[in-house]
């Protein structure tokens, strides 16, 4: 008995095995498995690529060209400018007006919600407002706030600006930036938000992921304004430099690049379309935008060398013959003024003393500006006694920037100049812009005018060149009037697909 178990032990084991491996070498011949759809690849959002790391998404902190745009997009502030006609309209308000002469009063769309579903009111206003002015970060929009007083909410849908003088432009200082709205709830009165942290606005789009390098967006639905999203999620992507950016555009790897080309990559497009007469090889056209790329010279306030009157027109008579911009106030603004002297052939004036070192600073997240400065020092290094060595930090004597004015208009452009006067020109320039605000018609143009006229004397901030802005948009999109903010941020709320 026990040996015939034995063998029928065995028989068993054998047969197992015999089926074992019919199934292995079975399985080396049948098809893998189809993916679920669950695990199929997601398709890729709407993306759009721009230059320069994602620093801060809070508005009372944000400078650069990367956050304003998601400022724009995440936040609300009572007032716009319509970027088609110039012109100030409500947006988280529905009506501004002065009930007096120094009081401008704003009343809240009662159906405005923040992100998170708290309910937008006047203190959320007073708070984003009042909280900007207590971080009074430099280089904001804060200036335009100069003539308030104070800021009352008698309700939740009302808000009450008191002046300490008229200002028929106080309605274009709450389309900037610094007073985009926030949620009391969720900022600290007293310190930026950290990027980490998610931010809480009422805007068209909210944010669900962030790092430098990229964000993702989504669009709110029960957004209550002017700029309603229309695609459901988007991607902010940060290119790396021009070279990243244009290989992103050949391998259809973005939807919209927005001025993140240097000069010889654009002409390498233009040749593309050119040739194609239409568009790219990878199937992107250019939007046409005149005379958005605005590029100045400015001596940092902190700078010791600023009070060399001698050297300061030394460097704008240096400057002459390149430059193509002759005011403050770029082409296109109303009020603008003819204020700096352009091409030729100038002669240079002959400086006294020792040997002066300059440091010129640029922005290099912005393409093409690495070029511009270098143009810059040879032109500065033709003073006698000059040097220039060329950072990329901001603390440098010299700054060049290409950043727009907070407010498309004339006083908006001015502000860069009018926010650090030089103390010989202080008592004039405050008299001039506290009259421009007051005034209408031919006197506030006269007044705008001499304060363009009195940049030029100054030669604090000198205009350099303005040229079109590089926007690309792939195949199959489309893209809407309106589609920039109050200072010629990108809207994301004017995109779609086609």
């Amino acid at each position: 008995m026990h040996a015939r178990a034995v063998r029928r032990r065995r028989r068993l084991i054998a047969g197992l095995v015999g089926t074992l491996g019919l199934a292995l070498i079975g399985g080396c011949t049948q098809p893998a498995p189809s993916a679920s759809p669950s695990e199929t690849a997601a398709p890729r959002p709407f993306t759009v690529m721009v230059t320069g790391a994602i620093t801060s998404i809070d508005p009372a902190v944000a400078t650069s060209r990367t956050d304003s745009m998601l400022v724009t997009n995440v936040y609300q502030r009572l007032m716009y400018v319509d970027s088609n006609t110039g012109d100030l309209k409500p947006d988280a308000a529905t009506d501004c007006a002065f009930t007096s002469r120094l009081v401008y009063e704003c009343t809240l769309a009662s159906s405005l919600t923040f992100h998170n579903g708290d309910q937008v009111t006047s203190t959320d206003v007073r708070f984003s407002i009042l909280r900007a002015l207590r971080l009074d970060v430099e280089g904001t929009s804060v200036g335009l706030l100069s003539s308030l007083r104070r800021i009352e909410a008698p309700n939740a849908q009302t808000v009450r600006f008191v002046l300490s003088r008229e200002d028929n432009q106080f309605g274009y200082a709450l389309a900037g930036q610094a007073t985009s709205i926030v949620d009391h709830r969720n900022f600290d009165p007293d310190f930026p938000l950290p990027l980490a942290t998610l931010p809480v606005g009422s805007g068209p789009y909210s944010v669900t992921e962030v790092s430098p390098d990229a964000a993702l967006v989504a669009k709110f639905v029960k957004y209550f304004g002017p700029t309603r999203g229309q695609l459901d999620e988007m991607k902010l992507q940060v290119a790396a430099d021009s070279v990243a950016a244009e290989a992103a555009v050949a391998a259809n790897g973005v939807e919209v690049a927005w001025s993140c080309l240097d000069d010889a990559a654009q002409q390498r497009l233009e040749n593309e379309m050119a040739t194609n007469n239409g568009p790219t090889n990878s199937g992107f056209t250019k939007v046409a935008l005149p005379g958005v790329k605005v590029s100045r010279l400015y001596w940092s306030p902190q700078s010791k060398l600023r009070r060399n009157a001698a050297l300061r027109a030394g460097v704008a008579k240096a400057l002459q013959a390149d430059r193509s911009l002759d005011s403050v106030v770029p082409l296109g603004v109303p009020d603008r003024v003819k204020a700096f002297a352009i091409g030729g052939r100038p002669k240079l004036p002959k400086l006294k003393g020792q040997r002066i070192n300059l440091t010129l600073g640029y922005d290099p997240a912005d393409p093409g500006q690495a070029d511009s400065a270098r143009m810059l020092r040879d032109r500065i290094e033709e003073l006698d006694t000059v040097s220039v060595r060329i950072t990329t930090s901001a603390k440098a004597d010299l700054v060049l920037t290409s950043a727009p004015a907070w407010i498309n208009n004339s006083l908006g452009w001015l502000q860069l100049y009018l926010s650090a006067p030089l103390a010989s020109s202080t008592a004039k320039l405050s008299s001039l812009e506290a009259h421009a605000r007051g005034a209408t018609g031919n006197s506030r143009a006269a007044d705008l005018s001499e304060l363009q006229q009195q940049a030029a004397t100054d030669n604090t901030v000198l205009p350099v060149s303005q040229s079109d802005g590089l926007l690309l948009v792939g195949p199959n999109v489309k893209i809407g009037g309106g589609a920039f903010g109050s200072g010629q941020q990108l809207g994301f709320w004017g995109f779609s697909r086609g």
